[in-house]
């Protein structure tokens, strides 16, 4: 079919040249575009209106990161000073519960387990803050460094009850002795 045009148009050519529009077509063309000219401006307003709007919702969005970025700064600043007093409870806790133990000891295979995952659930958590800054994983981070203490403190409470209770065994046994 194309062919076929082609062809036609091979054929036809010098009959196309000669050809020219009427005056009349030519003054209806000159009448659009001086129509359409009444119009530019405001497509040049529009223009220049839809370019503000989006440089300032670019601005905008740019200043949104940033606060945001900011703000995710802050509570990793803050939590490291609340991690920092909480690992210094721990550790003293710790310190104090390996001096009641004598080396030969081994210490509950079960307090043993809680610290452990205690510790596991606390990374998961940190890559978490890592990731996602926000007050509820601060505020998970912070429940489990707490329960980490109330199972050091447990445990430091046993170990006492433990030895007062051996110390008792052993006046009751001088006592028996001395009798």
């Amino acid at each position: 079919m194309n062919d076929k045009i082609d062809q036609f148009i091979k054929d036809n050519r010098a009959a196309f040249d000669d050809k020219e529009p009427s005056e009349k077509l030519w003054a209806r063309i000159d009448k659009n575009l001086k129509g359409s000219t009444s119009f530019q401006w405001l497509w040049k307003v529009a223009a220049v209106v839809f370019f503000c709007t989006s440089l300032g919702l670019f601005f905008n969005q740019r200043t949104d990161k940033m606060e945001l970025m900011a703000q995710k700064e802050k509570v990793a600043t803050d939590f490291k000073d609340v991690e920092s007093f909480y690992f210094q409870m721990i550790s003293q806790r710790k310190d104090l519960i390996y001096t009641y133990k004598n080396p030969d000891e081994n210490l509950d295979v079960a307090f043993e387990q809680d610290l452990q995952k205690l510790d596991a659930m606390y990374e998961v958590l940190k890559e978490e803050l890592k990731a996602n800054p926000s007050k509820k994983v601060v505020d998970a981070l912070i429940l489990n460094l707490l329960v980490r203490i109330d199972v050091l403190n447990e445990k430091i409470d046993e170990l006492d009850h433990a030895g007062e209770k051996s110390e008792k065994d052993k006046e009751v046994a001088i006592d028996d002795a001395n009798v």
